[in-house]
C-alpha cells in the first residue's frame, strides 16, 4: 500500500492528510447527528469507526514519516556477537558497563548505516563487520564519524581500514587499528589506535 503512494517526482511517500482527515472529521460529525436523530448504534458505529481510522492513519504516518527520514533501524549486537568480541578483547570485562552500552549502540548504529567490505569486491560476514564495526566506534569513542555518505569501509592490505568513496572510487581516510589484549579502559583502547595512526 505505501508503495503504491510514492510520488514519481520526489520519491517519497505522500501523506495523504487532506482524504484521511476528511474522514475522521465527517465521522466525528455523523456522532452529534446520530445523537440529535436519537440513532444511539449509529452513534457508537460511527465513533468506534473514527477510532479505528485514527489508529490506521496514525500508524500510516509514522510509516511515512520513517520511510521518508530515510533513517535505518540499528542493528542489535546479540549475546553471541558481543562473547565473539569478548574473546578478540578479553579486557572488554573490566570496562564500565555505561561505556559497553553506549559502544553497542554505536556498533549497532555504523552496521545499520555503513557498509563493511573484506576487499573492495567482497562484503564482509557478521562476524567481520561487527569487530570492524567495533574498532571504528573505538578509534571515534568521544567523536563525531567522518563523513560516511556514499562510503564504504574495507579491510585493506596490512590489516588497514579503508573510507572509500563510492563516487570517487578513492580513499577518503585510511587507518591501523589492529587488536590490543590489555586494555583497561576504552580510552586506552582509542589511545593504542591513535598511536598506531
Amino acid at each position: 500500500m505505501i508503495d503504491t503512494l510514492m510520488n514519481q517526482n520526489k520519491n517519497r511517500v505522500n501523506y495523504r492528510f487532506p482524504l484521511w482527515l476528511t474522514v475522521i472529521f465527517l465521522l466525528l460529525i455523523l456522532v452529534p447527528c446520530a445523537i440529535l436523530t436519537n440513532q444511539i448504534i449509529l452513534a457508537k458505529l460511527s465513533g468506534l469507526l473514527c477510532l479505528l481510522i485514527v489508529i490506521v492513519a496514525l500508524r500510516f504516518w509514522f510509516r511515512a514519516a520513517k520511510l521518508n527520514s530515510n533513517v535505518r533501524d540499528r542493528v542489535i549486537i546479540n549475546r553471541n556477537d558481543w562473547f565473539d568480541l569478548e574473546r578478540l578483547y578479553p579486557s572488554l570485562y573490566k570496562w564500565s558497563k555505561m561505556d559497553v552500552s553506549i559502544l553497542k549502540d554505536r556498533i549497532g548504529l555504523v552496521l545499520a548505516n555503513v557498509e563493511m567490505r573484506r576487499n573492495k569486491e567482497e562484503l564482509c560476514d557478521r562476524k567481520e563487520a561487527i569487530e570492524l564495526a567495533f574498532q571504528f566506534c573505538v578509534y571515534y569513542w568521544g567523536e563525531d564519524y567522518p563523513n560516511m555518505e556514499n562510503a564504504y569501509l574495507y579491510i585493506g592490505a596490512d590489516n588497514c581500514v579503508c573510507l572509500m568513496n563510492r563516487e570517487k572510487e578513492q580513499h577518503s581516510q585510511q587507518w591501523t587499528l589492529g587488536f590490543s589484549q590489555s586494555s583497561e579502559s576504552i580510552q586506552a583502547l582509542k589511545a593504542h589506535y591513535r598511536s598506531n595512526n
